[in-house]
């Protein structure tokens, strides 16, 4: 009875002490050999329904499709095995409380590498959900440039797009120095992607152009009836109004400042638009409204400065129309690029271990991209050569099909697309 008692007793303790080490501090490292043993589930969270539905869309497109480039290659190769990679599609239903249930159920479901972003407030909850460090988040949209701060930035937190107050920069450097107006009103929603964008545009209006007017209109997320802000607007008689909407308030806006002939009392300059927001609007609403494009699929105007980015646009815009018989939508892009650096960074990592993940991209920052050859800071966020490209919106006689809904003619280039690391708090 006693060498049967013993003989449990040691089973018992050696049960214990296995269970013991694999709790121990090399219990994250075998879990993600475990999680990856077969596949690499990667979580994805958009806003495929509510007001972002029309951009969430197309940003899963471009996630689905990076996934489905490196799975036809034969996948990853992790912990010495090469596996193929599976998304696992979240809605957060254009709110930051739904983003929130979303994130909290994939990592309770094992998976810790997130692709996420289309509203500025979801991602930006986000960021403090991953604050505990147990997890890779990229965002592929534009969030407040505070985020990206030392003090205020999740651990593995990377966004493909970067910071909404770039956005103010940038458009308000160039509206300054091209139409060199006395007046700008800036209209803007209130909420944070367009509170970013006005904190970027007062960087630059308040220090460079001192001389200039600016005052903000705010606008309500969700408002269907523009009409008393646009009247508002063109009773200031301002020589330029930036507008910065975004998702269904950007189709509406654009469609009721046509309606009340906005155009012909100022300036028209629309900070930010992409594909799935003009397949809304009239043509003849854009038709000549000067426009912000982070991306667009026809770069022919710099194909004899810059053939090598103008090639990769060329070919990412095949491969899109291909798979989806259509062009590349902007957003859909930064998600495409957010998927792919997410997977190259597993991919040099040999790992799904969200902080060797994160160490992988900053050691090996260097990619090419359609925006031109970029790498990654150190805050999460990528520099790339053309900060923006400025366009011209297209009436309906000039478009050969409803993806070529405006005409690129020229390029933002400097260091407004981020504050410098110092100022970071780096």
């Amino acid at each position: 009875m006693r060498r049967r008692f013993a003989g449990c007793s040691c089973t018992w303790i050696l049960a214990m002490a296995l269970l013991f080490f694999i709790g121990s501090d090399l219990a994250p490292e075998r879990a993600a050999e475990a999680a990856v043993a077969g596949k690499i589930r990667v979580g994805v969270i958009y806003s495929l329904t509510g007001t972002g539905a029309p951009t969430g869309k197309t940003q899963l497109d471009g996630a689905l499709l990076a996934i489905k480039e490196v799975n036809k290659q034969g996948g990853l190769v992790v912990g010495g095995k090469r596996v193929q990679v599976e998304a696992v599609v979240r809605d957060d239903e254009t709110k930051a409380d739904v983003g929130i249930r979303r994130y909290r159920e994939l990592l309770a479901d094992g998976i810790n590498v997130i692709v996420s972003g289309t509203f500025a407030d979801i991602s930006t909850a986000l960021n403090q959900q991953a604050k505990a460090g147990d997890s890779f988040v990229m965002v592929t949209n534009g969030i407040e440039e505070k985020v990206f701060r030392k003090d205020e930035k999740a651990p593995y937190f990377l966004s493909s797009l970067g910071a909404v107050d770039a956005i103010g920069r940038i458009c308000a450097d160039y509206v300054a120095k091209t139409y060199k107006p006395k007046r700008v009103i800036l209209c803007l929603p209130d909420y944070a992607y367009g509170h970013g964008a006005f904190t970027g545009a007062m960087q630059v209006f308040g220090s460079r152009y001192p001389d200039i007017k600016v005052s903000v209109v705010w606008t309500p997320v969700g408002t269907p009836d523009f009409t008393p802000y646009i009247i508002k607007i063109m009773e200031a008689k301002p020589d330029v109004v930036m507008m910065g909407q975004w998702g269904t308030d950007a189709i509406e806006i654009v469609k009721q400042a046509y309606e009340l002939g906005l155009a012909k009392h100022t300036r028209v300059f629309f900070n930010s638009l992409n594909a799935s927001l003009t397949l809304g609007m009239p043509p003849e609403a854009l038709d000549g409204v000067t426009i912000g494009v982070w991306l667009y699929h026809d770069l022919s105007a710099f194909k004899d400065k810059d053939p090598a980015t103008v090639k990769a646009v060329e070919e990412l815009n095949a491969a899109w129309r291909a798979e989806y018989g259509a062009a590349p939508d902007v957003m859909a892009v930064y998600a495409y690029i957010g998927m792919k650096e997410t997977l190259r960074a597993i991919s040099l990592a040999g790992s799904t271990d969200p902080a060797k993940m994160y160490k992988a991209l900053m050691d090996n920052p260097q990619f090419m991209s359609v925006k031109g050859p970029a790498y990654w800071r150190v805050d999460g966020r990528p520099f790339y050569t053309y900060a923006k490209f400025i366009a011209t919106g297209k009436g309906a006689a000039e478009r050969d099909d409803k993806w070529d809904w405006c005409h690129v003619f020229d390029a933002y280039k400097g260091e407004e697309l981020a504050l410098p690391l110092k100022d970071m708090g780096y």
